[in-house]
């Protein structure tokens, strides 16, 4: 049974939803106003399947390989195609959703955030039923060299740990953060340690995190003697091709993509895959934008963080040649611009629409298969996203295009 969505103030059919208190809803009836169509890229063109098989491998191995924690047999699999087909043990499908729901946007900060939550849960069974043991463990987690691995290792040494613990930690982590999102869900990891534990875990950005960082790159690029699946779309990559071409030949509208990944891992895949002639080159923002805007704005202040939900990559690119410090401010970022919308699958992306006060415009195809979409649907009415589409296939027609 197809769901009956409210409509945008577009003419639409039943693919769309109108959240009616945005001062958007005239602007989608006026789409001659429209000029730029920035799309996210992980939900909306690619499918995020790739880097979630990635964030699964780089957890599994830290925990159970020996020059790491060493529980072997923690997740059941042993070799990492077995983690692909059984990948639901290490990371599950509402866990993902969990985190897009929240508007938490990395892979690598989703990385470092499962890995500490199971990490707790093996902390707590230690805790619990070996008391010598646990004593004598350093209450200063930072693994940040093999010997601090090595230590942490021999207190675990065995003993037998079930994952469902770390399942029943999670819980109640995700209990304890019921109204926090963006990076205060992350950044409460350190304090759910000492409230659960009495230990002291390291800043989100630390040593820990930076491995969990290179291994998933590695892992990503095949340098860990494994190859992952390549990218696939959201859609077939034809009906893709056709839908941007629509776009193109309406001679209306410049094509930009605004994205978490880094710059290689957005022109490879879109050169693979025939999509990369139709956006404008100049207005690719990827992370490696964010870094570098990040290491120009940072150098003697505290850290200023530019990732989504955070306007930048949609600023960015609508304002090629701006000073990024501009992106920051808030007069800047209130300004109106029904000139541009935002396309996206998650949260995060509702979310940096609305603070670069551009159009935001949800697609369903990024969330998982266990979800209905009366749920997702929902997520992005309570964000107050502009305008739900089914896909992107949607999009002629919610701008009021024929199709050639």
């Amino acid at each position: 049974m197809r769901l009956k969505y409210p409509q945008c103030n577009t003419g639409i059919t039943d693919t769309s939803v109108n959240q009616a208190p945005s001062p958007y809803n005239s602007a989608l009836n006026q789409t001659d106003r429209i000029q730029f169509l920035v799309f996210d890229l992980d939900g909306v063109i690619t499918s995020e399947q790739k880097y979630w098989n990635t964030a699964r491998l780089t957890v599994w191995e830290l925990i159970t390989q020996p020059e790491y924690l060493g529980l072997t047999n923690y997740f059941g699999p042993t070799q990492p195609q077995q983690v692909l087909v059984s990948g639901q043990q290490t990371i599950n499908n509402d866990f993902i959703y969990e985190l897009k729901r929240r508007a938490i946007n990395s892979n690598w900060d989703l990385t470092y955030f499962v890995f500490c939550l199971h990490l707790a849960g093996i902390l707590r069974q230690l805790q619990q039923r070996e008391p010598q043991k646990w004593s004598g463990l350093n209450p200063e987690i930072d693994l940040a060299n093999s010997e601090q691995w090595q230590l942490l290792r021999q207190s675990l040494q065995g003993l037998t740990f079930d994952p469902n613990e770390s399942a029943a930690t999670i819980a109640q982590f995700w209990q304890e953060t019921t109204d926090l999102k963006g990076s205060a869900v992350t950044e409460y990891v350190r304090p759910f340690y000492q409230k659960h534990l009495g230990i002291s875990l390291p800043e989100t950005h630390s040593d820990l995190w930076n491995l969990c960082y290179q291994n998933f790159q590695a892992w990503y690029e095949g340098r860990k003697g494994f190859t992952l699946p390549d990218d696939e779309t959201v859609l077939d990559v034809e009906q893709i091709k056709a839908i941007l071409q629509t776009l193109k030949d309406a001679d209306r509208f410049t094509l930009a993509i605004a994205t978490g990944r880094p710059r290689n891992e957005v022109i490879e895949p879109l050169t693979a895959l025939g999509l990369l002639s139709f956006f404008d080159p100049q207005r690719i923002v990827t992370y490696d934008e964010v870094l570098a805007a990040e290491d120009q704005l940072n150098p003697n202040s505290t850290p200023i963080k530019l990732g989504k939900p955070h306007p930048f990559v949609v600023l960015k690119a609508l304002y090629v040649d701006e000073d990024p410090q501009l992106f920051c401010t808030e007069a800047f970022q209130q300004q109106d611009r029904v000139h541009a919308v935002y396309i996206g699958d998650a949260a995060s992306d509702v979310v940096a629409a609305q603070r670069s006060g551009c159009i935001s415009v949800g697609v369903l195809t990024g969330f998982t298969a266990s979800r209905a979409k009366s749920e997702q649907v929902q997520m992005f009415t309570d964000l107050g996203c502009d305008c739900v589409i089914e896909s992107i296939q949607a999009l002629p027609q919610v701008l009021g295009i024929e199709p050639t």
